[in-house]
């Protein structure tokens, strides 16, 4: 019977996610560092996302954590925990920077995300043993692949524009997002990336808040990152407004935006989402039987 149930929550999960996103979660490990403040880092990082959660009327079950790694890195996991490293924590100039980063983390979460990649990578993990052809298996892992290229790639983009979003009802300036982004995102080849190059994500927050809150973005930001970030964003708008098609393209891709931008807003409000739901199910069905 926990085979058959199984097999639903399966299918079910692929059908809704036609993809799977490896989240890559990096260890709290720590560094020897003389001037590392973790209580002062971790209550810095605590009041702007309890700031943000709060603003947003958000449900307040998000633990935030900091960690002595030099690692330009941030993360949240399944168990709404949101890390930032002492890495990534140099490099913000100011707190609208550490709101971005922190606004991102929670749309992960409020997004179903990280519940949906969890339940999705649990669920394919289990069946790859079931193949037992070559064929099968390389046909499995190739279908894997290319799966998590799209899926992780989305999922940036909307955890991007929901910070952007949570970041105005609180009170942070969303440029303050491509400020940051321009110091630690690379401008990688974006086919290939799980994460979409760093140029792709610096148009689509601009795009979205020069469509959705076009005052803040008229009135610029003062950080030398941003300014750099403004040279690559007016060189891509200048070859964008020289093409007609891509200008309509362009024009409908932010009209569907923000028909998604009052779905997410509904959505984001609720304590727990359908993933949550369904990788408590998946967790009770693989576990073990008693006796």
């Amino acid at each position: 019977m926990k085979k058959i149930l199984f097999s639903c929550v399966l299918v079910v999960s692929l059908f809704f996610s036609s993809g799977v996103f490896v989240n890559k979660v990096f260890a709290a490990t720590t560094s020897s560092t003389v001037n590392w403040d973790s209580a002062a880092s971790l209550a810095r990082v605590n009041k702007i996302g309890s700031k943000i959660l709060t603003d947003n009327k958000l449900p307040q079950y998000i633990v935030f954590k900091v960690s002595d790694n030099e690692e330009a890195n941030a993360y949240a996991n399944f168990d709404k925990e949101i890390y930032v490293y002492r890495g990534l924590l140099d490099k913000v100039q100011n707190d609208d920077e550490l709101a971005a980063i922190i606004a991102h983390e929670i749309g992960h979460i409020a997004n179903g995300h990280i519940a949906r990649q969890t339940l999705v990578n649990s669920a394919i993990a289990s069946i790859d043993p079931n193949f037992k052809n070559t064929k099968a298996t390389t046909t499995v892992e190739v279908a894997k692949q290319l799966s998590v290229l799209k899926f992780s790639r989305n999922d940036e983009y909307e955890a991007d524009l929901t910070g952007v979003d949570l970041m105005v009802n609180s009170g942070y300036n969303p440029l303050g997002m491509i400020s940051v982004l321009n110091k630690i995102c690379g401008n990688y080849f974006d086919v290939l990336a799980t994460h979409p190059s760093g140029e792709n994500r610096l148009m689509n927050i601009f795009d979205y808040a020069n469509y959705n809150y076009p005052t803040i973005v008229k009135a610029n930001y003062k950080t030398e990152s941003y300014q750099k970030a403004l040279s690559i964003i007016y060189s891509n708008l200048k070859v964008r407004n020289a093409s007609p098609k891509k200008l309509r393209k362009a024009e409908k891709q932010q009209i569907k935006l923000k028909k998604a931008k009052i779905k997410r807003a509904s959505k984001i409000k609720r304590a727990f989402n359908p993933w949550d739901t369904s990788f408590a199910v998946l967790q009770a069905l693989s576990a073990p039987s008693g006796n």
